[in-house]
């Protein structure tokens, strides 16, 4: 999933793709969702779901997410306490092996069912996708979900 709530968030996640397309083939992107920052106050966010195929292991994966972070303008302040503004932000949410747990990579994102961001823009394609621990679709877990935040579809203005 990709995310940013910078000035120029819908580029931000345009060439996110564009470089994770370089080593990881992108089979589907979803819609581009607005959202207010979750966890701290800060513009909205743009958030996007992409679909990919990986054949590395998924610390790979991550690893190169971290770096495509990065090469796209993301500090990361190592004294934070709380989430921070961000140009790019890239998190596994789902594998299609279900569960993994190597080090710092844990799939399905542990807090993905209490997040509607993450829930509604996966629902668009991925409703139906079952969730390993849960044991129940993430549609299911989007009506369960208690987080009250409102998410939009992202009106693009071309000229």
């Amino acid at each position: 999933m990709l995310g940013s709530n910078a000035w120029d968030a819908p580029q931000a996640l345009a060439e996110a793709q564009e470089v994770l397309n370089e080593r990881a083939q992108i089979i589907r992107a979803g819609s581009i969702w607005q959202t207010p920052a979750w966890g701290f106050e800060g513009p909205d966010f743009l958030n996007q779901v992409l679909e990919a195929h990986w054949e590395e292991p998924l610390e790979a994966l991550m690893a190169w997410a971290l770096e495509v972070e990065k090469r796209l303008g993301r500090v990361r302040n190592p004294s934070a306490t709380t989430y921070e503004n961000r140009r790019m932000d890239i998190d596994l949410i789902l594998w299609s092996g279900g569960e993994y747990r190597v080090d710092s990579v844990v799939v399905p994102h542990p807090r993905m069912e209490i997040r509607r961001f993450v829930l509604h823009p996966l629902a668009e394609h991925w409703g139906e996708w079952q969730h390993p621990i849960q044991k129940c679709t993430v549609s299911e877990l989007l009506t369960r979900c208690s987080d009250e935040n409102l998410i939009h579809l992202h009106q693009t203005t071309e000229n």
